[in-house]
């Protein structure tokens, strides 16, 4: 029970966090409870698809050739970032409560997190209390900042008409970019691995600077200014 606890903490945490961004204008718990269980369902999805894929490349992540480890990292980039945003799309695209551009961040995030917290309980479960405490830290926040930069992308897409798909796919792609950066530092198994610390730190600050564009955007559309009176770190 510890380690399952250890597991799901950080994504409860993340989605609080980015919830609290938009205390103002609040999404429906019961709604943010269920793209996060989609988001979850969606992990399940993605781990058959990428040993599909691994399998069609023939890649061994045991290999460490590098052309082999990029590659894997362009494929788990790809499929991931696609699952959450089908989860996010299916789940809550269409859905009457998805009324802001800072919606799109709350929603991918939430939608990252389920998939990161179903994703981390096979890897805590079978690692134990070090794995949980590294992948606290790096790995579930790293997740939900993929998706606050293609959430912000979604959000804008939500009300841009009939440029909506650019923006819709220009998010998906800038997030399966950072997450394919981020696995493929880790797959080398060198000191470039180092580097993903400070990259999820720039991911975090990024990811405050989407929402601060978000809400002002909202605050715009909806002639409501009430960004000046949100506080973000």
């Amino acid at each position: 029970m510890w380690l399952l606890a250890l597991a799901i903490a950080p994504g409860v945490f993340w989605v609080w966090y980015f919830r609290r961004r938009d205390h103002l204008r609040p999404e429906p718990r019961h709604l943010v409870g269920r793209v996060f269980v989609i988001g979850g369902l969606a992990a399940i999805g993605a781990v058959f698809i990428e040993a599909l894929a691994f399998r069609a490349a023939g890649i061994d992540l045991a290999d460490s050739f590098a052309p082999s480890t990029a590659l894997a990292a362009l494929i788990i980039g790809a499929v991931e970032e696609s699952a959450k945003l089908g989860a996010l799309y299916l789940s809550v695209f269409r859905h009457a409560h998805f009324d802001e551009v800072m919606d799109g961040i709350l929603y991918a995030v939430t939608a990252s997190l389920g998939f990161a917290t179903v994703e981390n309980i096979g890897y805590v479960l079978q690692g134990g209390t070090d794995v949980a405490i590294l992948r606290a830290v790096l790995s579930v926040p790293g997740h939900a900042f993929f998706g606050a930069v293609m959430g912000f992308y979604v959000g804008v897409a939500k009300f841009a008409g009939r440029s909506g798909p650019l923006w819709f796919f220009g998010g998906l792609l800038l997030a399966a970019a950072a997450h394919a950066a981020y696995d493929a530092a880790i797959f080398t198994g060198t000191w470039l691995a180092l580097t993903i610390i400070p990259f999820i730190f720039l991911l975090w600050r990024a990811s405050l600077h989407y929402v601060r564009r978000a809400l002002a955007l909202d605050d715009q559309r909806l002639g409501k200014p009430l960004a000046a009176a949100r506080r973000i770190p």
